[in-house]
C-alpha cells in the first residue's frame, strides 16, 4: 500500500515538474524576445496620476508608450466620472464601478512582444500591466465597502480567522474594481507605540505573526496548487524588514542592532516573511527604512536573506521585489530621519537593482527613469556604476513568471500547444453582503480590548437603562484656517482611522451617508444606540453650526442645562456615560509622536508637515497620551457624579497614556480602529450581547504591552543583547483583556 502511495505522490511530483518546467521556457522565450526599453519598462511601476496631461486628463496609452510594467493608485488618487484619476475634490463617486473602468482602460493597454518559438515561427504575446492598491484591511480606495478592523484589532482578536475572512473579502472587492495587486499584509512586530504606523502591526508574538501572516497570503491569493495560479490578487508583503523595530518608532527611520546580535533582530522580524513566503506570496516590498543607516532599498539582505536559497541560509524567495514609493529616490536624497548616507540616484538605483530589488516603484519622471537605468545598463566604464544586463533579465524574468500566474499574459493557441500550458480556470465572485458584514462585525467584536471594569460594571442591563448620555467632542482643524467640533461617538471617519478612501482617512460620516451607508453597513456608536433606544432617553450635544465657535458654546451651554433640569432623573441604576475619546485619523509619518527632528528650529529630518493632513497641529505631538476635554470632565465631574456609571471608550491605533480617562472611569474599553462595523460591535460588548473574551475567552486580548511611561519607550527599541527588547513595567501586559459573560435578553424579558 505505502509504495502505490509513493508511486502517485511521485507521479504528481514529475508532472508538476513538467509542467513549470515548460513554462519556465516560455518566461525565457519572452523574455529573449523583448528589447531592452520592454524589459525596464516591465520594472517600472508608476502612479496613475503621472498619466494626467496638463489638464488633468489621464493618457491610458502612456502605458503602452512606456511599456510599463505596473501602475498604483497613489494615496490620494480616485477617478472622475471620465477615469481621469485624480488628488483633488472628493471621492464620493469612487465606487468599485467607476475604479473598474480605470482597471479597463488600463489592462487594454498591455504590451505586444513577438516571440520566436522556433526558427521559422513567430508569434504575440501581450503583456498586461499589474495594477496595484493599497488594500490594508478591505478595498479602502473604493467607497461604500466595508472595512474591517486594522491590523492591530485583528491581532487583539486572537483569531486567524478573522485574517482570512479579511483577505478574502478585500480580495473579492479588489477583484470587482478591477484591480490584481494589493500592497498587504504588513507583518511588522509591535515595538514602539509612538510609531504613526504601529497599527498596521501584528502585535509582538512572532509566532503568531507568522500565522497571521500565512493565513491572509493564502486566501487573498488563493492559488491553485497543481498550477500554482493565482486566482485572487497579487499580494505584496511589506514593509521588509524590520519596519515596526526603528529607534524612537520613526517612520523612515533606523534600526539600531549591534552587530553580534544581529541573528536576534533578523529572527524577531523574519516570521512574517517566512509565513508569506510558504504560502508563495508573488511580491515583497522592502522598506524606507534603514538597519544601522544602511537602508533598505539598497540592503544586501534583500539577496541574502529573501532570495537566497534555504541551503544558502535564506528563504528562497522566488517572487518579485518592488521598492515603496520613491524609496531609492529618497535614499539618494536624504539621510535624516533614517541617518543614513546621501548618494547619487545613479548609484542608488544602480545598488537596488544589484542588492535584489526588482520593481521600482515611481511618482513621476518615467521617461528619465527609464534614460537612468538604460544607461546603467549599457555603461561601460567599470568604476561608475552599472546594472548587469543578468541583472535586469533576473527582475523581468520574476515579474513576468508572477504575471503569468496571474493570467496576465496572453497567448494565442499557438502558444497554449507548443509549451502545453494549461488552462486557467473561471472562478466566479461570489458576493454575500450579508456574511461579509456578519465577519467584519465579527472581527470587531472579539478585537475589543476590556482594560478596567470596576464592580462589574460590564455587561449592562439595556432593559435596565432610561438614559444614555454621550460624550466625547473634539473642536480640530479642518484646513484653510478653519476648525470644525467632531462628536466622536458619531464619527465612523475616527473608527476607521488612516488609509481609508485616501491615504490620511477622513473624521465624520461624509463617506458614510445615505447610500453609501446602507451599502457599507457602517455604524457609529449613536448609529447603534439608536438602534436600541428611544431619542428621548438619549442625551448629546447637537450643534447647529459645527464650524462656528460661539454657536457650539452656546449649544453646549444648552446641553448643560438640559442635563441639569434633567438630574432629578439620573441614577447609577438607570443611566450610564459613554464617553468616547479618539485620535484624529493620520497614516505613516503623520502620525508620529515625539521626532528629535521635529523638535528643532531648521526642522531637518522632520518627515511632519500639516498640509499632509488638515487635522493635525502645526506641530507634532510630543506626548503619546489622551485625556478627558474641560467641558466633558466638568460635566462628569460636577453634574453626572453620583448619578451615573462611566465606560470609557478610546478609538486609537496604539496604547497610549490614559491616566487622566482611567481614573474616573468604571469601564474602559481599548477599541482600536474597529472598521465600518466597530459603532455596532462597541455597544453589543457594552450591553452584553456579545461577552469580552469569547466562550472560550481566548479573544479581546492585548497584542502588545500597554504603556505606562513614557520613559519605557525612549530610544527604543535596541537590539543590544542576546534578548529581544521589551517594553518595561507597562500598566498592562501582553495578553491582558478582562472577561465579561454575555447577556441572554429573551430569558430576561
Amino acid at each position: 500500500m505505502k509504495l502505490v502511495f509513493y508511486l502517485c505522490f511521485y507521479l504528481v511530483l514529475t508532472k508538476e515538474n513538467r509542467i513549470k518546467k515548460k513554462v519556465d521556457i516560455l518566461i525565457d522565450d519572452i523574455l529573449k524576445s523583448m528589447s531592452l526599453a520592454e524589459k525596464i519598462g516591465q520594472t517600472t511601476q508608476v502612479d496613475f496620476i503621472y498619466l494626467n496631461d496638463a489638464q488633468g486628463k489621464t493618457q491610458y496609452n502612456k502605458i503602452k508608450e512606456w511599456n510599463l510594467g505596473s501602475l498604483l493608485v497613489g494615496g490620494n488618487g480616485c477617478p472622475d466620472d471620465e477615469s481621469n484619476i485624480t488628488s483633488m475634490g472628493s471621492c464620493i463617486n469612487a465606487n468599485n464601478s467607476q475604479w473598474k473602468k480605470v482597471a479597463d482602460l488600463a489592462l487594454a493597454q498591455g504590451i505586444s512582444v513577438i516571440v520566436n518559438i522556433s526558427e521559422e515561427k513567430s508569434t504575440t504575446v501581450i503583456i498586461k500591466p499589474l495594477l496595484g492598491t493599497d488594500a490594508i484591511r478591505g478595498n479602502q480606495h473604493s467607497v461604500g465597502e466595508i472595512l474591517f478592523p486594522h491590523n492591530i484589532g485583528l491581532a487583539a482578536s486572537n483569531n486567524v480567522e478573522n485574517f482570512k475572512n479579511s483577505a478574502k473579502w478585500m480580495r473579492d472587492s479588489v477583484i470587482e474594481s478591477g484591480f490584481n495587486f494589493v500592497f498587504s499584509p504588513t507583518v511588522a512586530v509591535s515595538h514602539n507605540p509612538q510609531w504613526g504606523r504601529f497599527y498596521e502591526t501584528l502585535g509582538e508574538n512572532t509566532d503568531k505573526v507568522k500565522y497571521y501572516s500565512k493565513a491572509f497570503v493564502k486566501e487573498a491569493q488563493n492559488i491553485e496548487l497543481e498550477t500554482e495560479h493565482i486566482h485572487g490578487v497579487l499580494t505584496s508583503v511589506k514593509h521588509f524588514i524590520g519596519d515596526g523595530a526603528t529607534i524612537n518608532g520613526y517612520e523612515e527611520g533606523d534600526s539600531l542592532v549591534d552587530q553580534q546580535f544581529m541573528d536576534v533582530f533578523i529572527q524577531n522580524n523574519i516570521k512574517g516573511y517566512e509565513g508569506a513566503i510558504e504560502e508563495l506570496t508573488g511580491s515583497i516590498m522592502v522598506s524606507y527604512d534603514a538597519i544601522n543607516g544602511v537602508a533598505m532599498s539598497v540592503h544586501p539582505f534583500v539577496n541574502s536573506i529573501l532570495k537566497a536559497s534555504e541551503r544558502e541560509g535564506g528563504l528562497g524567495f522566488e517572487g518579485f521585489v518592488i521598492s515603496d514609493y520613491n524609496s531609492v529616490i529618497k535614499t539618494a536624497s536624504f539621510d535624516l530621519p533614517r541617518e543614513s548616507q546621501k548618494i547619487p540616484l545613479d548609484k542608488a538605483y544602480a545598488d537596488s537593482f544589484n542588492v535584489g530589488v526588482d520593481m521600482q516603484m515611481i511618482s513621476e519622471n518615467v521617461e528619465d527613469y527609464q534614460t537612468l537605468i538604460e544607461k546603467l545598463v549599457n555603461e561601460t566604464d567599470q568604476n561608475k556604476p552599472k546594472i548587469d544586463i543578468k541583472r535586469l533579465d533576473d527582475a523581468v524574468r520574476r515579474i513576468l513568471a508572477i504575471k503569468n500566474k496571474m493570467g496576465l499574459i496572453e497567448y494565442n493557441e499557438v502558444i497554449v500547444k507548443k509549451y502545453n500550458l494549461q488552462e486557467r480556470k473561471k472562478l466566479e465572485i461570489v458576493k454575500d453582503k450579508e456574511q461579509e458584514y456578519q465577519d467584519a462585525l465579527q472581527a470587531a467584536l472579539q478585537s475589543l480590548v476590556l482594560l478596567k471594569n470596576q464592580l462589574n460594571t460590564l455587561p449592562v442591563n439595556k432593559n435596565s437603562i432610561e438614559h444614555i448620555i454621550l460624550l466625547g467632542d473634539r473642536y480640530i482643524p479642518i484646513g484653510n484656517g478653519q476648525y470644525k467640533i467632531f462628536s466622536d461617538f458619531d464619527n465612523i471617519g475616527a473608527q476607521n482611522g488612516g488609509w481609508t478612501i485616501r491615504w490620511q482617512g477622513y473624521n465624520g460620516n461624509d463617506y458614510w451617508s445615505g447610500d453609501l451607508k446602507k451599502k457599507s453597513r457602517a455604524s457609529s456608536i449613536l448609529d447603534a444606540i439608536k438602534q436600541r433606544f428611544q431619542d428621548t432617553q438619549i442625551y448629546y450635544s447637537k450643534y447647529s453650526d459645527p464650524t462656528n465657535l460661539d454657536a457650539i458654546l452656546d449649544d453646549r451651554n444648552n446641553f448643560r442645562n438640559l442635563l441639569i433640569a434633567n438630574q432629578d432623573q439620573f441614577s447609577q441604576a438607570n443611566t450610564i456615560v459613554i464617553h468616547v475619546l479618539a485620535e484624529n485619523p493620520y497614516a505613516e509619518y503623520m502620525g508620529d509622536i515625539n521626532c528629535k527632528y521635529c523638535q528643532t528650529k531648521d526642522k531637518k529630518g522632520c518627515l511632519y508637515n500639516q498640509k499632509d493632513n488638515q487635522y493635525q497641529t502645526e506641530s507634532q505631538a510630543t506626548r503619546l497620551e489622551i485625556k478627558t476635554g474641560t467641558y466633558e470632565k466638568q460635566l462628569i465631574n460636577n453634574i453626572l457624579k453620583g448619578l451615573s456609571r462611566v465606560i470609557t471608550v478610546l478609538i486609537s491605533g496604539r496604547p497610549m497614556l490614559i491616566e487622566d480617562p482611567l481614573t474616573f472611569s468604571d469601564a474602559f474599553i481599548a477599541a482600536w480602529l474597529p472598521g465600518t462595523t466597530g459603532g455596532e460591535a462597541i455597544v453589543k460588548s457594552i450591553f452584553g450581547e456579545y461577552g469580552f473574551g469569547g466562550t472560550n475567552n481566548s479573544f479581546n486580548k492585548l497584542p502588545s504591552p500597554w504603556i505606562s511611561t513614557l520613559d519605557s519607550i525612549k530610544d527604543y527599541p535596541k537590539y543590544d543583547s542576546a534578548t529581544t527588547p521589551k517594553i518595561e513595567d507597562p500598566r498592562f501586559n501582553t495578553g491582558f483583556g478582562l472577561e465579561t459573560t454575555s447577556m441572554n435578553y429573551s430569558n430576561l424579558e
